[in-house]
């Protein structure tokens, strides 16, 4: 009995290569996970700077204007992940709209700490990722 039991069985050091195999690969893993995360919310602030560069677009074709003060775009994206300012003024014709991350996607700041979208269109990045970001 106590010999069948033992060909079964798995040893001590064999469940400890196991878990060594397996610790390491979730090392590998886990930062392509996390920068994949990241590089998915960004859809959050490409959605934010578009739909308030369309807010701020139909308000121009209403008001002739972007600086009107019914003109009035979110502070936040959809998902909450990226604050929606604007680095300076807007004009009647001009404006520039920046999504910087916030909450979660914060640790994704050395990659993208920002995107912007202008009134002509022109997107632009920070970091070391840089336009990839858009």
């Amino acid at each position: 009995m106590n010999r069948i039991f033992m060909a079964y069985g798995f040893s001590l050091l064999e469940l400890l290569i196991v878990l060594a195999v397996l610790a390491i690969l979730s090392a590998v893993a886990w930062p392509s996970y996390q920068d994949t995360v990241h590089k998915s919310r960004r859809a959050d602030a490409r959605v934010a700077l578009l739909e308030a560069a369309q807010l701020l677009e139909r308000c121009q074709t209403v008001h002739q204007s972007y600086s009107h003060p019914d003109c009035i775009i979110p502070v936040q994206s959809p998902e909450g992940f990226y604050r929606i300012t604007e680095p300076e003024a807007r004009g009647a014709h001009t404006y520039r709209l920046r999504a910087t991350p916030i909450g979660p996607q914060a640790a994704d700041i050395p990659a993208c700490a920002y995107l912007e979208l202008a009134q002509t269109g022109q997107r632009s990045a920070s970091g070391q990722a840089g336009a990839a970001c858009w």
